[in-house]
């Protein structure tokens, strides 16, 4: 059995953590694209409050960006040791992205995948014993489970869609 099923309330706080960290970052990303200085400042400052890091430099740069075109007066950026951390993705038509990730035993753990443009990856999640902890294909994809103790997991994301998809990937 790769986990056991999450039924108390800390643990469904933090899920609710990275699917508003999931919205932010869609809502940042599209407030970008309108050039909405005001919609850019409220997701930035919600990301910042959330704890959320990009785990890639590229979306490091992209936060950075955000952030440089917000008023000067927000206060600096502050990670966290432990805390959602994301990344983004572009996946072609029949792309397939895998991740690694160490999750904690004991401890809820959860990813999101949350499309900006193009349509629904399938998510899937496996154990280190490559057993299916879950599998979504809708968006918002969520996988929230309790491992029973600490160990890497397989994450693989497949555009099975006929258009690119542009994806955010949040760790909780």
């Amino acid at each position: 059995m790769p986990g056991r099923p999450m039924s108390d309330s800390p643990p469904a706080r933090q899920a609710d953590r990275a699917e508003r960290v999931a919205e932010a970052l869609v809502l940042a990303e599209q407030a970008d694209g309108a050039r909405d200085g005001a919609g850019l400042g409220q997701a930035a400052l919600r990301l910042e409050r959330l704890g959320a890091s990009p785990q890639t430099e590229a979306d490091a740069a992209t936060l950075a960006r955000w952030r440089a075109s917000l008023p000067g007066d927000l206060p600096p950026m502050r990670g966290r040791a432990l805390g959602p951390a994301y990344r983004s993705a572009r996946l072609a038509p029949g792309a397939v992205t895998e991740l690694n990730q160490t999750f904690l035993g004991g401890r809820a753990a959860q990813i999101v995948v949350r499309v900006s443009q193009g349509p629904a990856p399938r998510l899937v999640v496996l154990d280190q014993s490559n057993r299916q902890v879950c599998a979504v294909n809708n968006d918002p994809a969520t996988c929230r489970w309790v491992p029973l103790y600490t160990q890497r997991h397989r994450i693989e994301i497949v555009n099975t869609g006929q258009e690119t998809s542009q994806i955010y990937i949040v760790f909780d």
